[in-house]
Order: C-alpha cells, then structure tokens, then sequence
C-alpha cells in the first residue's frame, strides 16, 4: 500500500468535504429560519435524483473499475472504448431522463403537501434546477475516471472544493442581495457541479492524454457489458432508496409538512457522518482496484485493513460525540424552530447503523472489484422492501409516527450489517468466515472508549452556548482521537499517522 499517497488523498478529500459539511450546517439552519417547514423539500428533490440514479448506476458504477482495470493492463484500446461508451450512452439516458423530470416539476404540487409559508413556483424552480444539476452531473460523469485510475484523489478533492466555493459564491449573493426563495439551492448547485465538471476535465486532459472521445469508439457490447453487471448496483440503489430515501417523502405524504422537515433536519449530522465514511473509504478503493488488478491478494487484504482501521480511528469519534453532545447541538443549532429532543432521537436511529457499518464500509467495495454484486444486490433490496413494509404497518397500528420511519431503517441495518455484510465479504475473497468481525468489535470498543472520554464534560459542564461546545470539542476531540491512536491503530496505520502530523507541523514551520 502507498501510505503516502494515501495519506494525500485521505487529507485533500477529507479538506473538501469539511468545506461541504461547513456549508450544509450554515444552509440549514439559514433556510429553516427564513422559509419554515420547506428545507425537506431539498431532500425529497435529490430523493427523486436518486431514484433517477437507479437506472443511471447501472451503467455508471463499474465504469471506473472497468477503465481502471483496463489502463493497468496497458488495455489502452478497451479503456478509450469503454471511456466513449460511457460518455454517450449518458448523454442518451440524460435526454431520457428530462421527460419524467418535467411531469414531476409541473405537478409537484400535487404530489406533495406545500405549506403555507412556502411557494409552489419556488419549489418547482427548486426541483427544475436539481434535476438539471443531476443531468448535467451524469454527462460529465465520466471525467472523474481519470483522478480515480491515478490514484490521485487530492486532484478531486480540488475540484470539489472549487466546486463548493462557487456554490458558497452563489448562494452568498442570493440570499443576501435578493428576497430568499428555496431554489437558490439548486442554482448553486447547478454553478457548483459545472465548474467541478471543467475542473475534471482538465485533469483528464494532464492524467490521461492519450483518452479522447470518439464516438468512432462507441461500443454497444461496452455498454452491454457495464449494464449487464452494473444492473445490479442498480438493484442495490433501490435497496438503499428503500431502506432510507424516503423517509422524508413518507413523512411529508403520511403526517405532514412539518414531519418531513424535522425527519429532514434530524438527518443532516448522521448524513454527514455517513458521507464522510463515504469519503474515507474512497480513498482506498483505488488501490483496492488496483491491486485487484495485478492479482496481489496479499496487498488487498492490507489495504482492506488499514481502510478499516483508519475509518474506525476517525468515524468514532463524531459517532461518539452525537451520542453524547448531540442534544445540546441540537439545542443550540437549530432549537428555536425545532423540537431538540426529537432532532436528537430521530438523528440517534438514522445513526443507529453505523455503530456497525463504520467498521466495514469498504468491504461493500470488495463486491464491486471481484463482480460478486448480485448476491448483495438481492439483500439490501430485500432490506429496504421489509423496511417499507414494516414502516407502513407501524404508521397504521402504533403512535410513533417518525420514530417508525427512521427505525425501520436502522433495524434492518444493522441486521444486515451483522449477518450479512462482513461473511459475504470474506467469501468473495475466499478468506476465513470472521475475519472481518474482528473489525466490527474494534469498532464497538471504539466508540464505547470515545463516549466514556467525551461523557464527563456534557455531565460536568452545561453547554449553553456555541463557544463552550467548541471549546469542548477542541478539548475532547484530541483526547478521543489520543485514545484512539492506541486501541484501534497497528504500527502501519501510526506510521501514517505520524507521517502526516509532521508533514502539517514542517510546512507550518517553514522546515
């Protein structure tokens, strides 16, 4: 494993993302303020874009593993294909895609419950520019192949962040030089999503010189061939869609508009926690990919090692901290329009899962390189229609309303998680039947050693106000991730550790 490069992408992504999660806290609460009972209507739009996503995935999801693959080959002919293919068979089902996108614009009103301090103008503009943005993503999609084949995910990092100053840029002028509307959001993410597409295209142009689109090198058996595989990861889509993606569309259908929001609300911590898992364990997959490639087991299972660790190491302590400082953030970011007690519980269920997940997040990776999808597909699929099933049985029968629709998910989870995930993974890489589990107790361990250090300031100090909460996180924060340097980390992953630290302290020193 290339610890340095490694340790690269792992800083440059987790840069990024911090920009992205600053932005989504500020928004929330910005827009909760201004426009009361609307914010959910940005989630239930990107909802749909996931819905939409079902079908784009199956094509899009092994695009990189095929390319890469190819490239590290020296497969330069199949790669340019399959790099063509990509590009125009997306630009068809973009222009599929815009037909359903206009029904669901022009009638959204009659789909969803509008509150009275909302616009239905508004909300379809919102709804019109998020599904432009998730057209124009998927034609430019293929771009970001080239940052990923490279192994140089620091470059990818530097369009978001671009991409996410634009996005800041935009939304700035709008909301303080113009009347507030809600699809401000969606036209900031418009601007954001075509500067990052440039940004990767210009990449693709440094990484890959030699990878034109040609659509001489258009291949319908390309195509065939990514779908017939990637339908899969679409079935998976649709298991995860169920599971989670419509919880605030049920909530908005099935209580109120009110519901929808506060479910939406509730969602944005462990949304972040669960992107950032997202972000860290990307940062490997690469040189998971990679090693598959050259057919070096050895330095997969390493690889696959070190990302657990790694994740554990730092997902534990947010995960922790929600557990323990997480009412009195609820209090103090967003209370005045919300109950915090229940932000507290619904955000607790929706990070329910990830007690277990955080510790095996990139074996879900491990099915994508060995094309072992199918099995998992089914599970997740499976999941999340008992998941709906279950959710609509409570709503009729008990008084939990959206403690019912966030629950659901977390069970099923966790179930599967526990008894499906990490046995699935060790048979597809022929490797003994619990060797993964090893991962999911260091895990637990993890986040109880986290909880016990954070504990003592939320009983002995009263967090009344944002500066003793930051005060406590700056305090609590080294301390956690001290205990975690010791427990979860082996030499290898300190090593890296170590290596970044000085790497931070040299420069900021001038050495």
């Amino acid at each position: 494993m290339n610890k340095k490069r490694v340790a690269i992408n792992l800083t440059a992504q987790l840069m990024s993302f911090g920009v992205s999660m600053l932005l989504s806290f500020v928004l929330v609460r910005f827009i909760d303020e201004r426009i009361p009972d609307s914010y959910g209507f940005t989630d239930i739009a990107n909802r749909f874009v996931s819905a939409a996503q079902i079908v784009v995935s199956a094509l899009n999801t092994m695009a990189s593993r095929f390319i890469t693959i190819r490239i590290h080959r020296d497969e330069k002919e199949e790669a340019a294909q399959y790099f063509s293919s990509v590009f125009f068979a997306n630009i068809l089902m973009a222009i599929v895609f815009m037909l359903p996108a206009l029904f669901v614009v022009l009638y959204v009103g009659k789909i969803f419950q509008i509150p009275e301090t909302a616009s239905l103008p508004d909300i379809q503009m919102l709804f019109f520019f998020i599904f432009l943005n998730f057209t124009i993503s998927i034609i430019t999609s293929v771009f970001s192949v080239a940052s990923y084949s490279r192994d140089r995910l620091d470059l990818s990092s530097v369009a978001t962040v671009l991409g996410e100053t634009v996005r800041v840029l935009v939304l700035a002028v709008c909301y303080l030089c113009f009347r507030p509307y809600l699809f401000y959001v969606g036209c900031a993410s418009v601007a954001s999503t075509v500067v990052q597409a440039v940004a990767n295209l210009t990449f693709t142009k440094k990484l890959l010189p030699d990878m034109k689109l040609k659509l001489s090198n258009f291949r319908w058996s390309k195509v065939k061939e990514l779908v017939s595989l990637g339908a899969w990861n679409s079935v998976t889509r649709l298991g995860q869609l169920l599971l989670d993606g419509l919880n605030t569309s049920i909530a908005n259908i099935a209580i109120s508009a009110a519901a929808m929001t506060t479910v939406s609300i509730s969602n944005q911590v462990p949304t972040v926690i669960n992107n950032l898992m997202g972000t860290i364990a990307g940062v490997f997959n690469p040189q998971m990919t990679i090693a598959y490639a050259k057919e070096d087991k050895k330095q997969l299972l390493e690889i696959i090692g070190s990302a657990d660790r790694i994740m554990i190491f730092l997902i534990s302590v947010p995960i922790a901290f929600l557990t323990v400082f997480g009412r009195s953030f609820f209090e103090l970011w967003i209370g005045g329009t919300q109950n915090p007690d229940a932000l507290y519980i619904l955000a607790m269920l929706s990070t329910g899962n990830m007690f277990v997940s955080a510790s095996i997040q990139v074996l879900y990776h491990v099915f994508l390189i060995t094309k072992r999808v199918k099995l998992n597909s089914v599970v997740i699929l499976l999941s999340g229609a008992l998941t709906v099933l279950t959710v609509y049985i409570l709503l009729n029968t008990t008084s939990l309303g959206m403690y019912a629709i966030v629950g659901a998910s977390m069970v099923y989870g966790l179930l599967r998680n526990l008894l499906f995930t990490p046995l699935y993974a060790a048979r597809c890489l022929k490797v003994k039947w619990y060797t993964f589990y090893g991962d999911i107790f260091l895990g637990l361990a993890s986040i109880g050693a986290v909880c016990l250090v954070a504990l003592p300031f939320e009983l002995f100090i009263d967090i009344n106000s944002w500066m003793k909460l930051i005060l406590v996180g700056i305090t609590a924060g080294p301390l956690s991730l001290l205990v975690n340097f010791f427990i979860v980390l082996r030499r290898t992953e300190r090593d890296m550790v170590i290596g970044m630290v000085k790497k931070k302290l040299f420069r900021h020193s001038g050495m």
